[in-house]
């Protein structure tokens, strides 16, 4: 049995109608003082009510009528066992009884006499009938879905003309009790009926026929349903109904619109919303609205800044390459994260940048945090950004670390080699300045040890020549 309720407007439509017929019981019972005095001075019949039994049923119901309704029963059991009642006569105090129970909401005890009123022989047609559809009625309140089923069926085929509430009741039943397409039928027969008249078509009774459709998972005609609902009852529900069926049906970009023009409206202002609109902008390329959606969302304080949420908006503005807006979103989310993966994702973003200096750090720090799916990839990047920066003894063992990773091995080892050729360049470099400082160095003493000798001769040559005194 389908437990999906049914709207409570559907709902109304079957406890008014019951209602209705309920007076008309009452105004059966209130018509036997017409007919008692047709029947009056007449002998008594199968047709008739003796005066004496229709007096008992008048008192009956004056105490009805005023609200006292155990009065009004204890009357009837003055009668009820009375061997002068004939069959019509007991048809018309069980129809009492029924009307008593069902005013009273006793449900079970109304049903158990309108069957007792449907067993008199001499019960007249139209009051079987008025026993078996208020039955219907009594059955559906109690939700005894295939009892509904039974009666209404056998009142809409004795009936010239069924009236579109008794097929919206079948409707109803038969959706509580999984017969989807037995209860379609009688819903279109119900708009028939309705269109016929004249009268345009309830809403509820639109919004049943798209649960139906919905049970029978066909979305298609449900989204159409939905769609004739927007038409004529516009509500923001049912745009949100046809924004998420163009989803079902893959039509992610109809669906995007719909919820952008709710967005822009105003209409959304949960957190799940929100951030539900902004993967459908990263899905479908547009990841600057996501970042700009959850950013606005995060200053209105719409969006909690959680981990989650922050790494959710860095992303956004990774993949929209916005790098002022991502830089502080991942550091954000780095710190929130009690894993290093988010500072590894700020290390590219920085080396993207060309601030490889913050690249290393960060990459670091991811190395420091862990938890890294991908440790060998951050010991890459960090390595590519010691090497830019010419630290070169570092990147090598970097590079070494993240050959460890199989799926890396060969662009680490192309760079592990750039690494210790630098290494070599630099070393040979370094070494060929030693030996032209040393050249340069011993250049300059033989120069300085050659002045200082040519200067030490020429004193020595003025001595010489300098007259004896």
């Amino acid at each position: 049995m389908n437990n999906t309720p049914i709207p409570r407007s559907l709902r109304i439509v079957v406890t008014r109608a019951f209602w209705t017929f309920l007076c008309v019981a009452l105004i059966t019972c209130s018509s036997l003082s017409t007919h008692a005095a047709r029947q009056k001075g007449r002998a008594q019949s199968s047709g008739a009510i003796d005066a004496h039994t229709f007096e008992i049923l008048m008192a009956a119901q004056e105490e009805t009528e005023n609200g006292n309704f155990s009065a009004a029963l204890k009357i009837l059991e003055a009668v009820k066992d009375s061997s002068k009642l004939n069959s019509y006569a007991k048809s018309q105090m069980w129809n009492f009884y029924a009307y008593i129970y069902a005013t009273q909401e006793q449900y079970e005890s109304a049903i158990a006499s309108y069957k007792n009123v449907i067993a008199e022989v001499d019960a007249p047609a139209g009051l079987k009938m008025t026993a078996k559809y208020t039955m219907a009625q009594l059955y559906f309140l109690i939700e005894d879905y295939p009892s509904v089923i039974e009666l209404m069926e056998q009142w809409v085929r004795a009936v010239e003309q069924p009236t579109a509430t008794a097929h919206i009741m079948l409707t109803q039943a038969y959706f509580q009790n999984s017969s989807y397409d037995e209860s379609l039928a009688n819903l279109l027969r119900a708009i028939e009926l309705a269109s016929k008249d004249g009268k345009p078509i309830p809403e509820d009774w639109l919004r049943m026929k798209a649960a139906i459709f919905f049970e029978k998972n066909d979305t298609k005609k449900t989204l159409e349903t939905y769609e004739e609902l927007m038409t004529s009852y516009p509500k923001e529900l049912y745009l949100r109904q046809i924004a998420g069926l163009h989803g079902e049906l893959g039509n992610e970009r109809k669906r995007l619109a719909l919820y952008d023009a709710l967005h822009v409206h105003g209409s959304l202002t949960r957190e799940s919303e929100l951030i539900n609109l902004a993967y459908m902008y990263i899905g479908q390329g547009i990841p600057h609205k996501a970042g700009r959606i959850i950013k606005s969302g995060m200053h209105n304080r719409e969006i909690e800044s959680n981990a989650k949420n922050v790494e959710t908006l860095a992303n956004a503005w990774v993949q929209a390459n916005e790098h002022r807006e991502a830089i502080p979103a991942l550091q954000n989310a780095a710190r929130l994260s009690d894993k290093g993966s988010l500072y590894a994702r700020l290390a590219g973003v920085y080396f993207d940048t060309g601030d490889f200096v913050n690249a290393a750090s960060a990459a670091r720090k991811a190395n420091h945090k862990g938890g890294l799916k991908r440790a060998g990839n951050n010991q890459m990047l960090l390595g590519m950004a010691l090497f830019h920066l010419n630290d070169f003894e570092a990147a090598l063992q970097a590079f070494r670390q993240a050959k460890e990773s199989k799926i890396i091995f060969s662009n680490a080892r192309k760079w592990e080699a750039y690494a210790l050729s630098e290494i070599k360049r630099l070393r040979t470099i370094e070494q060929s300045k030693f030996r032209l400082n040393k050249e340069t160095e011993d250049t300059l003493k033989a120069e300085e040890n050659y002045l200082e000798a040519i200067g030490h001769r020429m004193i020595l040559d003025v001595n010489e020549s300098a007259p004896t005194p």
